[in-house]
């Protein structure tokens, strides 16, 4: 585990950039880095990441520079820890809906006194745990607590109401809002541009930011316009999807090219 640039300019109030990954494939994570990327998410709720593809992933950002996170489809300690023991310095915890929801989030992400991430002994001396390589094991659990981003993932309009006292709880780094869902929880299944479902996002992303939260948000190529109206509010971690920004791309360069599929 190294220090988490990624994280320091999150705190920073800087602008990151990464990419979502639905892939396994380490190959994605180099492309993210040649594209001058801070960070990679891989997606275990929606993509076919296993716990050893994790491995793999992890050391391919390690060895370009870039942050390796996860997005996990559900909140149980025992899968928390073993994704995080397998490399990845940050979580982003879907459906967090009340600030119970974030606070059983940071317990699972965070060893005692902040949480109760189970533990895994550092420099050799008990069960690997790739978390561990590089760091000091007089402060490995300490630095672990620092280094891991945790990410809430609102996704409905009881989390948007509930955005301050997400913001408040001790140990959450970082707020995102999830379209797809939103757009379900709302009544708009699939729209994810509807004007009910952006303006929720903009109202979270505002009220989190007037709380002293950082923002984040995903975006592919048909919703830049949507994704500068909510940088504009505040956002300062995107995150890009890759199947809609090839799609979207190809689809964009062949018309400009005047060629006929």
């Amino acid at each position: 585990m190294k220090v988490n640039t990624t994280k320091a300019k999150i705190l920073r109030g800087e602008m990151v950039v990464g990419l979502a990954l639905d892939s396994a494939d380490p190959i994605m994570v180099e492309y993210a880095a040649l594209a001058g990327l801070d960070f990679v998410r891989i997606d275990l709720e929606h993509g076919p990441a296993t716990l050893s593809d994790l491995e793999h992933l992890a050391r391919a950002a390690e060895a370009a520079d870039l942050t390796p996170t996860a997005r996990l489809a559900v909140n149980r300690p025992e899968i928390v820890t073993q994704v995080l023991n397998r490399g990845m310095t940050g979580l982003t915890f879907p459906h967090i809906s009340t600030a119970e929801d974030a606070a059983a989030a940071v317990r699972s992400a965070k060893f005692a006194p902040e949480g109760d991430r189970a533990i895994t002994t550092p420099g050799g001396r008990g069960m690997h745990a790739r978390w561990a390589l590089g760091v000091p094991a007089d402060d490995a659990y300490a630095f672990a607590n620092r280094e891991t981003i945790v990410t809430c993932l609102i996704e409905d309009p009881i989390g948007v109401e509930n955005v301050e006292k997400i913001a408040a709880v001790p140990g959450v780094d970082l707020i995102t809002f999830g379209a797809g869902d939103m757009s379900a929880t709302t009544g708009h299944i699939g729209d994810f541009n509807h004007s009910d479902v952006r303006a929720l996002i903009l109202d979270g992303i505002r009220r989190a930011r007037a709380a002293g939260k950082p923002v984040g948000i995903s975006v592919g190529n048909r919703s830049m316009e949507r994704a500068a109206a909510f940088i504009d509010a505040g956002v300062t971690v995107v995150q890009l999807l890759p199947a809609p920004l090839i799609v979207d791309g190809v689809a964009r360069m062949l018309d400009e090219l005047a060629i006929r599929r």
